[in-house]
């Protein structure tokens, strides 16, 4: 949407927006047409203004081709507004008339974040972060280090984003999932945030009706797509494949005391070299037991053939990204596997049942863990999204009780974080985004999960082969 050449004048919806500017982060993710790329320019024109001579903002799209046709809508902006701006598109900068520098890049891989070294930012505003990649979602993250401001200054970033692009779990996890709209809150870095929302109502500029029309044609016939983009909604957009998970109800403070000789046990791992190998070791109940816990001071029953996930470890390499591992070989990775069955006071390792690989000297991984004393298997077979469909069934079942359920312990950091997270795919909803790189720890608990090869019939009793 270019600027009008006639008025600089926002929205009530830009308003609403600009009123945080002066003490939160923004993060605006409406629907799309909703005037979030202006709004954004409004920011970076009213932190020129602020700012002065001083002000060394930092402007960013993905592509290349995105990024000059938001620098010539910024271009537009500031010639309404100032009368007159430097334009030099070769480094891609405008410079105010009061000396304010606007730097433009794009930002997509290493080579696109290493032109930003050494250089220093009072401001961030990253357009269209919602559909970044993974790799320009990281960058974006990262070129945050450049900024610096004078003593008594806050700097300030403002991203914007429409659902359903590739980082659409990003912003969930990020944004969306800590708070309502348009309410600030604190993030672990001390840094005030809000999150706004928006629709296409809420733009005068365009002709909506025939906007939403065409909305509808290339969404075709996926109505959560269509809902999302027109009403900014981020949460029912190809849905969260485990929507039934509720921490309340599926994560145990602590493991029932069961005795061990009432646990069938099991290991799901997953393994990875760039990616996080991930094990998870699953107990199912042979009996029925009574669970008691300050929280549950009544008690409820566990029946046959319940599912916990006990423990888990990970080759994962930091926390601030889960889908990079450390790279361990897998002689290291027998010996974390046996090192959780050991702390949860199994004298033997389990049944290992994970992917294979090939590895040094055309030995496979489940090779090399056999030889390192881990009884590791494939999976009988491969089948996502009849595993997903089963992990939903039994997450449902330990809300209504129809059946034996699925449940966690707070060891499971790994899989407590994902599992709520997960996107169903946009094209295909019974398998997960394959644009979400945070699967890992999913698939070890479906390879576990499967091997129990658990049915959960209408009366609630368990049917299969154990």
């Amino acid at each position: 949407m270019l600027v009008s050449d006639t008025t600089i004048e926002p929205t009530d919806f830009q308003k609403a927006v600009l009123a945080f500017r002066g003490t939160c982060n923004i993060a605006n993710l409406g629907g799309r047409g909703s005037g979030k790329s202006v709004s954004l320019l409004f920011d970076v024109l009213s932190h020129t203004s602020d700012f002065a001579a001083t002000a060394r903002p930092l402007v960013m799209r993905e592509s290349h081709a995105g990024l000059l046709e938001l620098f010539n809508e910024a271009y537009e902006l500031c010639i309404a507004a100032f009368g007159s701006v430097q334009r030099n598109k070769s480094d891609m900068t405008l410079t105010c008339p009061n000396g304010a520098v606007i730097q433009f890049t794009n930002i997509g891989d290493e080579a696109s974040y290493a032109k930003l070294q050494g250089r220093t930012f009072t401001a961030l505003y990253a357009d269209e972060a919602g559909n970044y990649s993974p790799t320009a979602w990281a960058f974006m993250m990262r070129s945050r280090s450049n900024l610096r401001v004078p003593p008594g200054r806050r700097a300030h970033v403002h991203i914007t984003g429409n659902p359903g692009g590739k980082s659409h779990s990003k912003v969930l996890k990020t944004f969306v999932n800590r708070s309502a709209p348009w309410v600030p809150w604190t993030d672990e870095h001390g840094q005030l945030w809000v999150w706004v929302s928006s629709n296409l109502q809420q733009n005068p500029h365009l002709d909506r009706d025939q906007y939403a029309a065409q909305l509808r044609a290339s969404t075709d016939g996926n109505t959560a797509l269509l809902d999302a983009w027109l009403a900014g909604t981020w949460t029912s957009f190809g849905g969260n494949m485990f929507d039934a998970y509720d921490p309340a109800t599926h994560m145990l403070p602590v493991a029932p005391p069961a005795m061990r000789a009432n646990y069938r046990y099991v290991i799901g791992a997953d393994w990875g070299t760039a990616s996080p190998s991930v094990a998870i070791l699953f107990g199912q109940l042979r009996n029925p037991i009574s669970y008691f816990t300050p929280s549950h001071p009544q008690g409820f029953r566990l029946p046959v053939g319940t599912i916990i996930a006990l423990d888990e470890t990970s080759t994962l390499a930091s926390w601030d990204d889960l889908s990079v591992g450390t790279g361990a070989p897998p002689v290291a990775w027998a010996d974390m596997i046996k090192e959780m069955a050991k702390r949860n006071g199994l004298r033997n390792c389990p049944q290992v049942v994970q992917d294979d690989a090939k590895g040094l000297q055309s030995e496979t991984v489940i090779q090399l863990l056999r030889e390192a004393g881990v009884p590791a298997t494939k999976p009988f077979r491969k089948d996502r999204r009849g595993t997903w469909a089963l992990m939903r069934q039994l997450l449902s079942c330990a809300v209504t009780g129809d059946g034996p359920g699925l449940y966690l312990t707070p060891a499971c950091r790994y899989l407590a974080t994902t599992l709520p997270e997960a996107p169903r795919g946009p094209l295909n909803p019974e398998d997960l985004d394959h644009r979400w790189s945070e699967d890992h720890a999913l698939d070890a608990a479906g390879y576990g999960i499967r091997h129990f090869k658990t049915a959960i019939g209408k009366t609630g009793r368990t049917i299969g082969d154990y």
